[in-house]
């Protein structure tokens, strides 16, 4: 993999921006506007703990976990940039998630939301000096503090959760969820209707270990790989075509796929491969893959592996499932090949709704035949030259041209045939009267109650012997709790108190609270795992020799813990 994979430009316009959520088609590029989107899923999906791009899902989102999106998985590749007005997380449906959800843009839902506290968004500036009002009307929420507002990172703002789940409504901006992922869906059906009537101009070399894809056009190498009945893809894909060409993939499987090899595609190639499901409902990966390319299975339901797996390219999928536990990702390798169609249809506008029958009318009467145009005279014939009168007998006249004839009569058009005359409307019925209501009977008398007998006195309990005291239990399992007191300077600072968790040398961020001068923080995690708390004042603060945190560790409930 190199650092070149994609450019700052790409990166920081990927998404749609909050006021303009509509489906547009793009020539050539069969994601259309969702190839701002590292995955687009029209149905629900779950478990996703990290996406490097954009976002957008048709149904619900569910996770016990958190999810990041917009973050590079290493310091040497590009993030996404910060944005103004740009959806990374885009979600028709419900979303409900018990960890934290960070996201590098804007965060958009359809139906109700909630994630886990310290769920934080960062949006970039466009220069105005309303930017925290505007994210405040944007991000308002039912029972929110009155205290709640975003904050001023310098280059950029944080929208915190840390008091309600916060995010906006798509009615907020008047976005129309269910029309855009309808409009989305049917253009991507298009252009793989298209790409499925594309002619194999590849062949496809079978070895014992990879399926070789070699194709010698420039521009566009069309595969086709027929693996039915049983589907299974139990072979790597390697493509031998010019630099900078197109490569598809069309993958026939029968109704389920079986993905059970461990690579597909290469890095170097994977902006210009597309990979078509063609008939997939299920698509199972068997075996962790990694996956470079772009997939487009729109009607199919992605099974990702357990343990983990990745898939680097735009992915248009029909649901998407994986294991709670799992570690699957999307790596944001939008599809940078055009797709040179024969013919793609525009797609055909919604059909409006049926209307009832209306009453009918009378046929219009038919217009009159026009009378036939009068035939033009011909031409009267040319007089013969006359001849060189000789000198002695006197020349005779030239003959007169005959007169043309008349032209007949137009004949009388016939008089137009009267309309039918309507039919009456039936008279409705008249309604039925409504029987006489029967008279209620007259209630009978309740007999008198007998007095009821004095209730013995109930004898007494034998006092409960005490009970004994239990031990305190100190240590909480799964909460790490703490407080800031202040600075060792004295003074007052606003600070950024994060909690990591390290996992083979790799830190992923799970929490991250602000807190003004002094204040409690607390976080759930499970016991199991490797923990890292990080206190930093906000850079915008002065800062000196004797600023140092003062902070008391009330509970550490988790098996490793370090505070840097």
């Amino acid at each position: 993999m190199d650092n070149n994979s994609y450019t700052n430009e790409t990166m920081v316009t990927t998404g749609l921006p909050y006021d303009n959520i509509n489906w547009f088609n793009v020539e050539g590029q069969p994601f259309g506007p969702a190839s701002g989107f590292n995955v687009i899923v029209f149905n629900d999906a779950n478990n996703i703990v990290d996406i490097e791009g954009p976002v957008a899902i048709g149904g619900s989102f569910y996770s016990p976990r958190g999810l990041s999106v917009g973050f590079a998985r290493d310091s040497r590749f590009k993030e996404i940039g910060y944005s103004p007005d740009l959806v990374r997380f885009l979600v028709g449906g419900n979303v409900s998630m018990t960890k934290p959800l960070v996201v590098i843009g804007h965060v958009v839902v359809g139906g109700g939301f909630r994630a886990g506290n310290g769920s934080t968004y960062l949006i970039g500036k466009d220069g105005t000096t309303d930017g925290i009002p505007r994210l405040k009307e944007l991000y308002q929420a039912n029972g929110g503090s009155q205290y709640w507002t975003p904050t001023d990172k310098g280059d950029h703002y944080v929208v915190p959760s840390y008091d309600v789940p916060r995010f906006i409504p798509a009615s907020r901006v008047n976005a129309n969820l269910q029309k855009f992922f309808g409009d989305a869906k049917e253009s991507i059906g298009y252009y793989k209707s298209c790409i499925e009537a594309l002619t194999p101009n590849g062949s496809v070399i079978d070895n014992n270990y990879e399926w070789i894809l070699r194709g010698n056009d420039p521009v566009q190498n069309v595969f086709l790989v027929d693996v039915r009945p049983n589907g299974l893809i139990n072979k790597g894909l390697r493509a031998e075509v010019p630099q900078g060409s197109t490569v598809i993939v069309r993958l026939r499987t029968g109704p389920n796929a079986h993905l059970q090899y461990g690579l597909y595609g290469e890095s170097s190639k994977a902006r210009n491969t597309l990979y078509v499901f063609e008939d997939a409902t299920n698509i199972y990966m068997e075996k962790s893959s990694d996956f470079w390319g772009s997939i487009l299975a729109p009607q199919a339901m992605f099974h990702a592996h357990p343990t983990g797996g990745h898939v680097s390219g735009n992915a248009a999928l029909g649901s998407f499932a994986v294991n709670a536990n799992s570690g699957f990702e999307f790596h944001f390798y939008p599809f940078a090949g055009r797709v040179n169609c024969q013919a793609v249809s525009p797609a055909p506008e919604q059909p409006a709704p049926e209307q009832p029958a209306p009453c009918p009318t009378c046929p219009t009467c038919p217009a009159p035949v026009p009378c036939p145009a009068p035939v033009p005279c011909p031409a009267p014939t040319p007089c013969p030259d006359c001849p060189t009168p000789k000198p002695c007998p006197t020349p005779e006249p030239c003959p007169s041209c005959p007169d043309c004839p008349k032209p007949e009569p137009c004949p009388e058009c016939p008089a137009p045939k009267p309309c039918p005359a309507c039919p009456e409307c039936p008279k409705p019925e008249p309604c039925p009267v409504c029987p006489a209501c029967p008279e209620c009977p007259t209630p009978e008398p309740c007999p008198v109650c007998p007095t009821c007998p004095e209730c013995p006195a109930c004898p007494e309990c034998p006092a409960c012997p005490e009970c004994p005291v239990c031990e305190e239990c100190l240590i909480k399992p799964c909460i790490i709790k703490g407080c800031i007191w202040g600075c060792g300077c004295n003074k007052s600072h606003q600070w950024d108190v994060k909690l990591y968790k390290r996992c083979d040398d790799t830190d992923t961020l799970l929490y991250w609270i602000p807190i003004n001068c002094w204040g409690e923080f607390e976080f759930t995690v499970p016991y199991e795992g490797f923990y890292i708390l990080k206190i930093r004042m906000v850079e915008t603060c002065c800062k000196s020799y004797w600023c140092k945190p003062i902070i008391t560790l009330k509970n550490i409930g988790v098996s490793d813990f370090m505070v840097e």
